[in-house]
C-alpha cells in the first residue's frame, strides 16, 4: 500500500464515464467517483483488484490474496455506509484479519470517494438492494443553475453543464475551447488554468486532454488517413493538417522517420480557412481519392502526380474535421495531439518529437 497524496482533482463532463449512475439516483457523484479511483487505485488495488473484482481464488486463499471484492459480487453490499467507513478506518486487524486501517492515511472525505469509486461498480439492482436496506438517499445536483448568469451574459447555451471541482463553491465548466470556474453560485467567473502548487499540476491541462481524447476517439478510423507504424505500433501520433500548410509538408516529409520509430500517424483533415482556405479543394481531393495515401504524397509534395476530383462523398468528410478540430480549440497547423491528448503547439522536428512521444508511454 502506498501513501496517497490529497491532490485536487478538476474533471470535465467525462468523468461521467467513470459511472454514468453516478449523479441523482446514488449518494455520491461522479467527481467524487472519480477522485475515489486514484485513491482505490493506490490504497486498495493491491489487495482488492483495480477494479475492485478482487484476486482470482480469493474465496481459498489466505492473507491479502483472500481479500474479498468490493464489486458488489460478494458481501460488501450487506454492510452500511457507516459500517465501511469504519471497516477502511479500523481495518480488520483488531479482528483477526490482515487489512490495515486507513484512518490516519485519509481524511473522512477521501474515504468516502474511495467507497464511491468501488459502489459505482455495482449494479443498479444490487446500489438499489442496498440503499433499500440502509435507506440512503440519492444526492441532488449542486449546480443545476450555476451556468445561468454565464450564458445570459455570453447569449452562448452551447455552455457545459457546470461539474464539482472538489473545491468547495468553485465549479468548472466549458464552452468551445475554454475552462472557465465559477464561484458564488455562477456570479463571478475566471478562465484559465487552474494549478495544484502543492502537487505542481496543471490540473485544467488534465481536463482538457479528457477531452481531446474524447473527440477524437469519436472520429471513425475510417474517417482518417492513417500511415502506419512500421512494425510493432507503440503510439498514435493525431494531426490536423492542412495541405497548403508549409509546417504541414515538412512534418510530413519527416513521417517515415515516426513510423519506423513504432508511431502511427493519424491525419485529419483541418482546412485553416474553412471552404474559403487555399487547401480546401486539395483535401476534398485527397480524401476523394483511391489511394489517400499517395493522394496525400501527392499534395503535401514529396510525390509527384495528379490529383482525383474532389467531388466525392467522402470530401464531406473534411468539412467534418473542420467541426472537430474547432472544439478542440484548433486554429492553425499542424496541430499535433499524442495519444493521451497532450498538444504539441505546431510543427516539431522528429528528431524532438519522437522522444516526446514515447517518452508518455
Amino acid at each position: 500500500m502506498n501513501k496517497y497524496r490529497n491532490a485536487i482533482f478538476l474533471t470535465s463532463l467525462l468523468v461521467m464515464s467513470i459511472s454514468a449512475k453516478a449523479d441523482g439516483e446514488r449518494w455520491y457523484d461522479a467527481i467524487q467517483a472519480s477522485q475515489g479511483q486514484g485513491i482505490f487505485q493506490q490504497q486498495c488495488a493491491g489487495c482488492h483488484g483495480s477494479n475492485a473484482e478482487a484476486k482470482p481464488g480469493w474465496q481459498t486463499a489466505s492473507g491479502e490474496a483472500a481479500a474479498p471484492p468490493l464489486n458488489g459480487s460478494a458481501h460488501s453490499w450487506h454492510h452500511s455506509l457507516k459500517q465501511l467507513r469504519k471497516t477502511i478506518q479500523m481495518g480488520s486487524i483488531q479482528l483477526g484479519g490482515v487489512m490495515p486501517g486507513f484512518g490516519k492515511k485519509l481524511s473522512d472525505s477521501e474515504i468516502d470517494n474511495a467507497i464511491a469509486f468501488f459502489q459505482s461498480k455495482w449494479p443498479d439492482k444490487t446500489y438499489s438492494d442496498w440503499a433499500s436496506r440502509f435507506k440512503v438517499a440519492g444526492k441532488a445536483s449542486k449546480s443545476t443553475d450555476v451556468t445561468a448568469l454565464l450564458k445570459r451574459r455570453l447569449g452562448n447555451n452551447d455552455i457545459a453543464p457546470a461539474t464539482e471541482t472538489g473545491i468547495e463553491g468553485v465549479y468548472q465548466t466549458q464552452f468551445g475551447d475554454k475552462f472557465a470556474y465559477l464561484i458564488d453560485g455562477g456570479r463571478y467567473v475566471f478562465i484559465g488554468d487552474l494549478i495544484d502548487l502543492k502537487l505542481a499540476k496543471n490540473m485544467t491541462e488534465i481536463s482538457r486532454r479528457e477531452v481531446v481524447k474524447d473527440v477524437i476517439s469519436q472520429a471513425p478510423v475510417s474517417e482518417s488517413i492513417v500511415y502506419p507504424a512500421i512494425g510493432k505500433e507503440h503510439t498514435v501520433l493525431n494531426v490536423f493538417t492542412d495541405t497548403s500548410c508549409g509546417y504541414c509538408q515538412k512534418l510530413h516529409a519527416e513521417v517515415g522517420f515516426l513510423q519506423e520509430a513504432g508511431i502511427s500517424v493519424r491525419y485529419f483533415p483541418f482546412p485553416r480557412g474553412g471552404k474559403r482556405g487555399p487547401g480546401y479543394k486539395d483535401l476534398r481531393s485527397v480524401w476523394c481519392a483511391e489511394n489517400k495515401l499517395q493522394a496525400m504524397d501527392i499534395a503535401k509534395g514529396i510525390s509527384s502526380g495528379e490529383l482525383p476530383d474532389g467531388n466525392c462523398a467522402e470530401a464531406s468528410i473534411v468539412d467534418k474535421g473542420h467541426i472537430l478540430g474547432r472544439k478542440i480549440g484548433i486554429t492553425g497547423t499542424p496541430a499535433l495531439f499524442s495519444s493521451n491528448g497532450t498538444k504539441f503547439n505546431g510543427y516539431v522536428p522528429y528528431k524532438e518529437l519522437i522522444p516526446m512521444l514515447l517518452g508518455e508511454l
